[in-house]
């Protein structure tokens, strides 16, 4: 359970002066003696004297065993004590004695809402309450719990006579009813993830404000339906409700899922997870249905669902994408298919899960036509990973070491990613029984770089969209093909507008490595092939960048994993997928390549030399969330061109210990005695780029001899940093696609991208410009993402250091907190690569350590963000506003 900062205030406050209310009332007749005791113990207590008063409540417990106000008075010392397992276990006694005792209900609350119990504390705080209702602390404790909790959950209408059908599938596409009827329905929707800024993903905004804002621009866009992975708050369905109130003859349909985690050692069968993965589903169609309240749990919505939105259910897709090994595993356990029988859904062979599977989206409709008399289309979360399809160049973990071998080329990893093509779900398999005239449906999440086969198969390699070459296109009609007279959705797809790539597309449709306007070229284009490939409609990912997500390249370095919500990490492809741009820091004062000079003059100052031909005159520095800036005067150039032709210019930036670190320049000038573990270096606008030393350079290649674990391919360790003085310096290059062997033997090389390079440009030309010389005013402006300095938290100013790597090589990767970082700028002639003029001044060529200030940026615990929507709104509405 996570509450805001003010929130615990409060409770911290409500617990400091708890108290009963008729703690004095003797319920049981007890000598004098122990009566004065326990009095006493209640006027100690009133005054803070937590363990005289401690002692007087046992003397009166002593007297008086039967007492409950003794016990009480016990409870409450130890919870104020901060014993939360002693006051649980006493008021948990005083309730079971007497069930009318509203002290110990208002104990046991504020003890089970401070050992993370929040159901428990609700219950126990609405008994207190129906007990007493002037119980200040109890209603403060329940607001902060549910702020619906005064209101009823509403009495659910009769069970209708007859089915209620608002939607079905008929062939290959969605119908859903109208006041004309049935008439044909293509999906174009949005995947509705909520988390902001700042919040882990299960802090919903409380407020319908913002959902309805979302709502109504998601409608203007030309949307028709929304997709939630998870439930929401109330407020969510409600200001849903009031959209589609407000727009009857144009609504907003919605697809829901019902999410879980992976079972216990991969048995979908485990009876208590499976029984939770149901209860879950329980309590979506309740709220569909706007009869329901559910109780607070850790990392799930809660409160009061009093908003009925089935009308605009379009469907259900439950579960999430399942990790091969898991259903391999699962499949093992019970080999060779067996048939499923179920009232609305059946198979007549079918391997274990795909009859699991059956059996669950069976379960949920079987719910909702008990208790609601309804029904609508199901399906089950797939990805390409588990489609039923074989692809030539996918060859599983056996055949990869087999073909590594035949080759004499041995093992890059001792695991190898998952086995991609080793077993798949078919949504062929199952189909609807003559009692569900809602219909049954395949849902995939499909992009187009990944997995691999998608990128390699020949087939897909010659495949031709009406717009053009297009491997995603290849793979979309072999989804429509299999899948003969059934509709399929691509409830995922898009392309991030990241800066970072995690991974190559043979189109260029890469995972990540967009501007913003590409971006938007690129999914209306994948919008338009999922309806070309006869596809029954696509689900765009996804309306927000989510700060806390992560990707495989750069999981490993977002460290301390918790605070990635605090942070935006640009080179991190999974945090830039949203329609709306998240943008860390204030939109009226952020820095902007090629925008207003004076946001990049009001920066601090953090250095100054003498302001002589191109010689630098002031160093300016600043951060957000996700950048950081340096601005780099030249007044004598002021009104003109940088001399390119003769001159570079090196920013050398030392993040950790001043002795460490490289000691030369790149082109070979020295530095003296500071040590650097960056240098971005410009030799004009089509040449530059940032470079690191040797040893700090994470993505270097080790031998997983050297490492002792999978990751030896991608990461050198240990990662630290360390002096030298040879003038080495790596590029940021990184691997994105594995080499790998095909079935068939053929060898694929492996792929990367040089994570380093400087895109020169302004913002308003592209979204991922790195660096932009101002003409005007002689000022060069860079600005580089915290992920590109080995920066793990810019909030915590933690950054990548380990001295050695942990045993075996397999723990997270070492970090420490930086004092600050220290950058020189160096003037150097192109043609022999000596320092002409640097800031500081460099004495004979050479930097003094002692002339460096380290810069430390001011961390934070709440970022600074605003929201803009990017170029693919509108692409998005002009394409599905001409096609409706």
């Amino acid at each position: 359970m996570r509450l805001n900062l003010a929130a615990r205030a409060a409770i911290c406050l409500i617990l400091s002066q708890a108290a009963p209310t008729a703690a004095a009332a003797q319920r049981v007749a007890c000598p004098p003696a122990a009566g004065r005791a326990i009095a006493e113990g209640w006027r100690l207590y009133r005054a803070d004297s937590l363990a005289a008063a401690e002692a007087r409540f046992a003397e009166g417990d002593a007297r008086c065993p039967r007492s409950l106000d003794a016990r009480t008075g016990l409870g409450f010392t130890a919870l104020r004590g901060g014993r939360l397992a002693r006051a649980d276990s006493l008021f948990r006694v005083v309730v079971a004695a007497d069930s009318t005792n509203a002290d110990g209900w208002e104990g046991l609350a504020f003890a089970a809402w401070r050992r993370g119990d929040p159901g428990t504390a609700e219950s126990a705080a609405r008994r207190a309450v129906a007990l007493d209702p002037k119980r200040e602390g109890m209603t403060a404790l329940l607001d902060r719990i549910d702020a619906d909790w005064r209101r009823i959950v509403p009495t659910p209408p009769a069970r209708p006579d007859t089915l209620v059908l608002v939607s079905r599938t008929q062939g290959t596409r969605f119908e859903v009813r109208g006041p004309a009827g049935w008439t044909p329905f293509r999906l174009r929707g949005v995947n509705l993830g909520v988390a902001l800024p700042g919040r882990f993903p299960s802090e919903f905004p409380a407020d319908s404000g913002t959902y309805a804002r979302w709502l109504d621009r998601i409608g203007a866009m030309g949307a028709n339906a929304v997709r939630l992975y998870t439930i929401l708050p109330p407020p969510f369905y409600r200001a849903f409700r009031a959209y589609n109130l407000a727009h009857r003859e144009r609504p907003l349909w919605l697809v829901h899922g019902v999410w879980t985690e992976l079972p216990p050692k991969d048995d979908f069968d485990d009876r208590e997870w499976k029984e939770a993965f149901r209860a879950e589903m329980r309590r979506v169609v309740d709220l569909l249905h706007g009869a329901t309240r559910l109780p607070l749990r850790p990392g799930h919505a809660h409160g009061l669902y009093d908003a009925d939105v089935s009308r605009w259910v379009l469907g259900y897709v439950i579960g999430r994408e399942w990790e091969p090994f898991a259903v391999k595993a699962f499949d093992a356990r019970s080999p060779g298919p067996r048939p499923y029988r179920g009232r609305f859904l059946e198979a007549d062979a079918a391997p274990a899960m795909d009859a699991w599977m059956a059996e669950q989206c069976d379960y949920l409709l079987g719910y909702e036509f008990d208790r609601w008399h309804a029904l609508r289309p199901v399906a089950y979360t797939n990805w390409p990973t588990l489609d039923p399809l074989t692809h030539p160049t996918e060859s599983g973990v056996a055949e990869e070491l087999a073909r590594r071998g035949e080759a004499r080329r041995p093992p890059a990893q001792a695991r190898l990613e998952y086995e991609n093509d080793a077993i798949g779900l078919d949504a062929n398999l199952v189909r609807p029984t003559a009692q569900n005239p809602a219909g049954w449906f395949a849902s995939y999440h499909a992009y187009p770089y990944y997995p691999d086969f998608m990128n390699l198969d020949p087939g897909y390699a010659r495949a031709e969209s009406p717009e053009g070459r297009s491997n995603y296109f290849g793979y979309l009609q072999d989804l429509a093909r299999h899948h003969a007279g059934m509709p399929v959705i691509i409830a995922e797809y898009g392309v991030p507008s990241s800066r970072g790539i995690a991974h190559l597309q043979p189109q260029g449709w890469h995972h990540g490595g967009h501007d913003e306007r590409a971006m938007a070229a690129i999914d209306a284009r994948l919008s338009r092939e999922i309806e070309a490939a006869g596809l029954a409609g696509g689900i765009v990912f996804a309306w927000l960048d989510e700060w806390f997500k992560h990707n495989w390249l750069v999981i490993d370095f977002e460290l301390p994993p918790e605070r990635t919500r605090l942070w935006h990490n640009t080179m991190d492809a999974e945090q830039n997928y949203g329609i709306v741009a998240l943008v860390a820091g204030d939109s009226a004062a952020r820095p902007v390549l090629g925008g207003d000079a004076t946001r990049w003059q009001r920066l601090a100052a953090a250095g100054t030399g003498p302001a002589a031909g191109a010689s630098p005159g002031t160093l300016r520095l600043g951060s957000d969330a996700s950048f950081l800036y340096a601005a780099v005067e030249f007044p004598g150039l002021a009104g003109r061109d940088f001399p390119w032709d003769s001159l570079d210019v090196v920013l050398a930036l030392d993040t950790y210990r001043p002795e460490a670190g490289q000691r030369t320049l790149p082109g070979g000038a020295p530095t003296g005695d500071l040590g650097f573990e960056f240098a971005a270096r410009f030799r004009g606008p089509d040449d530059a780029e940032l470079l690191v030393t040797p040893d700090y350079n994470r993505h270097a290649p080790a031998p997983p001899a050297a490492t002792g674990d999978d990751r030896g391919l991608f990461y050198r360790r240990p990662v630290g940093t360390r002096p030298r003085a040879d003038a080495r310096w790596d590029s940021l290059f990184a691997l994105t696609n594995r080499a790998r062997f095909g079935r068939d033997g053929t060898f694929f090389r492996a792929q990367g991208v040089n994570r380093g390079r400087l895109r020169y440009g302004t913002e308003a030309q592209s979204t991922l410009a790195d660096w932009w010389w101002d003409r005007a005013h002689g000022l060069l402006e860079l600005r580089l993402a915290w992920d590109l300095l080995n920066v793990t938290d810019p909030s915590s100013h933690t950054i990548l250091h380990e001295d050695s790597a942990p045993a075996g090589a397999v723990g997270g990767f070492g970090t420490t907190t930086t004092d600050g970082i220290r950058v020189g700028v160096a003037v150097t002639a192109r043609r022999d690569g000596h320092v002409v003029a640097a800031l500081p001044a460099a004495p004979g060529g050479r930097w003094r350590a002692a002339d460096f200030r380290p810069w430390l940026w001011p961390g934070w615990d709440t970022p600074v963000y605003h929201e803009r929507y990017k170029p693919v709104y509108d692409s998005l509405r002009t394409l599905w506003n001409e096609r409706r």
